[in-house]
């Protein structure tokens, strides 16, 4: 499959990256680490990096945009996107290429290489480049995003898709002179208004018998604190830290009024039940958006009977 990535990449001049909607680390990292990589492999090729530009991750990358899209001779790549309805970005082709390490329940590309329980994409597109060393280039920039993605994706190598092989791409970026310490601080920094969302969090969450803690997030408080909708993500683990909570949700309501949800789970597998609500992602770090106060209640239904089945089994 990796022999066909590269025929197809060597065959087109213009080739296109997408990634998801409200990016992490590891969107971004491996969306603009494949396409600096190819841009300093093949000079000749125009290389795009197609999506919404993040405020919160600029330090990783700014190079995106939505100026200019493919046509049917250009070659589509979407990275760490599981469902095509995810993607970030007009897309009036079909997609080529799907590079991803989330579950495969939407293989919308022609070609599929999915690697599911790696521990980011931008390990993926680490093997990319190792298994073609002779034809692609890495620099210190390109190792910094994919290592970004990495240090994002695990949350410091915390994460139970942290493997051996993890530790050695890590060990492999790190030669490239990659900052570890600059990204670890760039990865973990917030600023005024974020650490006043976290005293809201952990002021109005709330947290029942079985362990799942639950918060809601209102436009007006995000609005109060000056924080932009999507630039908030900081607070995701947040409540993980607390002994008595097992999983937890995290509600963020949007400018539109719907609401972005988090679900998060220290040990049992949580993207059932976001699949339920026409969302995924991995076991323990699941996402999706619920319409109305009415699937909020649904939602957390459902994920405490999950909770509660699994500790009287």
């Amino acid at each position: 499959m990796i022999s066909e990535i590269m025929t197809l990449i060597k065959t087109h001049q213009r080739i296109f990256i997408y990634r998801h909607v409200n990016p992490d680390p590891d969107a971004i990292g491996s969306q603009v680490g494949l396409a600096r990589m190819l841009q300093i492999s093949f000079p000749e090729k125009q290389i795009f990096s197609v999506g919404s530009p993040s405020s919160s991750l600029a330090w990783i990358s700014d190079e995106m945009g939505l100026e200019k899209l493919p046509t049917v001779d250009d070659l589509v790549i979407v990275v760490d996107c599981a469902n095509r309805g995810r993607i970030d970005g007009p897309l009036p082709v079909e997609p080529t290429i799907k590079i991803d390490h989330h579950p495969n329940l939407d293989p919308y590309a022609k070609i599929n290489w999915v690697k599911e329980g790696t521990s980011s994409c931008a390990e993926l597109i680490y093997e990319l480049y190792q298994t073609n060393p002779g034809m692609l280039k890495l620099n210190m920039k390109i190792a910094s995003a994919l290592y970004a993605g990495i240090i994002g994706d695990t949350v410091n190598f915390s994460t139970g898709d942290t493997t051996s092989e993890t530790f050695q791409v890590a060990a492999d970026l790190r030669r490239f002179g990659v900052d570890v310490s600059q990204i670890s601080h760039e990865a973990t920094a917030i600023d005024f208004q974020i650490s006043k969302l976290f005293g809201f969090v952990m002021t109005n969450m709330e947290v029942n018998d079985h362990g799942l803690g639950c918060i809601l997030i209102p436009q007006r408080v995000l609005k109060g604190l000056n924080i932009a909708w999507g630039d908030e993500d900081a607070i995701i683990p947040l409540p993980g830290q607390l002994i008595d909570v097992k999983m937890w949700l995290i509600f963020i309501e949007s400018p539109t009024g719907n609401y972005r949800v988090h679900l998060r789970s220290k040990t049992i597998p949580i993207d059932g039940v976001a699949r339920k609500f026409a969302g995924g992602g991995h076991p323990l770090t699941s996402g999706t958006y619920v319409d109305d106060l009415q699937d909020v209640e649904a939602l957390i239904k459902a994920t405490d009977k999950l909770l509660d089945t699994q500790k009287s089994a």
